[in-house]
């Protein structure tokens, strides 16, 4: 349970003398809106409209009795290669629905007041979920487009950041993290589809097992080799001792 906030952020208005029959020219316009709230059965609605140089206007705020959070996460490591969202969804079928993708900060970028975030502690397994939160969790600034790398994250914590593009570019070095529902989460735990970072895959073992093996018989061969008498006509190792033959005369 707890106490959730529901806010509307404008991450950009966009202008254009020509487009959209020249209607939106205004950076500095008023852009009105509507939240509906679908809870314990009833469908609630708030009016607003946003203003200029407005950081966030909240629309619903309540209370929750229960548990606590319990959205379900899957965290896959980096691909090698670089890839979409579209391709790692058909890779580990998971069903796409905006916003449930979201990338790990591998380098310093821009994230926009507007974007989502989570803040992922490795230690203990657990998620700060929202901008507002995490901010609030790194000590950041607690409105505005912040300017943030991997030197800006506390160490064993992960910042991942939302994105609603479904061909969003990946680099192939870069964790990815997915909103799934429960029954996508059971089905990845049952099937371990996601493999542990520190852990090589079952695949791997059977392979440097095998590896490890051959090695050790051909050490052994080797060594038996080395142990056996050389035969009459070898030529003498390099670093043996000479022998003299004796012959005794007879008389």
């Amino acid at each position: 349970g707890g106490e959730y906030k529901i806010a509307v952020h404008n991450a950009g208005t966009k202008c254009h003398p020509t487009k959209w029959g020249g209607k939106f020219t205004d950076v500095k316009r008023h852009i009105p809106f509507k939240v509906f709230l679908n809870k314990d059965g009833e469908m609630e609605e708030f009016s607003g409209v946003y203003k200029h140089q407005t950081n966030s206007i909240t629309c619903f705020t309540f209370k929750r009795d229960g548990p606590g959070h319990t959205q379900n996460y899957l965290v896959f490591p980096p691909s090698g290669s670089k890839t979409t969202f579209k391709e790692l969804c058909t890779k580990h079928d998971i069903k796409w629905e905006v916003g449930c993708g979201h990338y790990a900060v591998a380098r310093t970028e821009k994230i926009h007041a507007g974007k989502d975030m989570v803040l992922h502690d490795m230690a203990t397994n657990t998620f700060t979920v929202g901008s507002d939160e995490c901010r609030k969790k790194l000590g950041w600034a607690d409105s505005g487009e912040l300017k943030k790398g991997p030197k800006d994250i506390p160490e064993n914590y992960r910042l991942y950041v939302q994105s609603t593009s479904y061909n969003r570019a990946i680099p192939g070095d870069t964790h990815v993290l997915f909103a799934v529902d429960p029954a996508t989460y059971a089905q990845h735990q049952k099937t371990t589809t996601i493999p542990s970072e520190s852990e090589p895959s079952a695949k791997a073992k059977a392979k440097g097992g095998a590896k490890a093996k051959a090695k050790a018989g051909a050490a052994g061969k080797a060594k038996a080799k080395g142990k056996a008498a050389p035969k009459s006509g070898m030529k003498r190792p390099f670093g043996a001792p000479k022998t003299k033959a004796k012959a005794k005369a007879r008389r």
